[in-house]
């Protein structure tokens, strides 16, 4: 499950990349992602 606490521990990367929960919904994250998040439910 992704929990605020998960989500803020995220580290920024070279490149864009994904971290997915159990159900399907998932982040995005980057090096100029730390303000912006982005939640899709696939």
């Amino acid at each position: 499950m992704l929990t605020d606490a998960a989500i803020k521990a995220l580290k920024p990367k070279d490149k864009l990349y994904k971290i997915v929960d159990r159900d399907g919904m998932y982040v995005v994250s980057s090096l100029r992602a730390r303000s912006c998040s982005a939640w899709t439910i696939g």
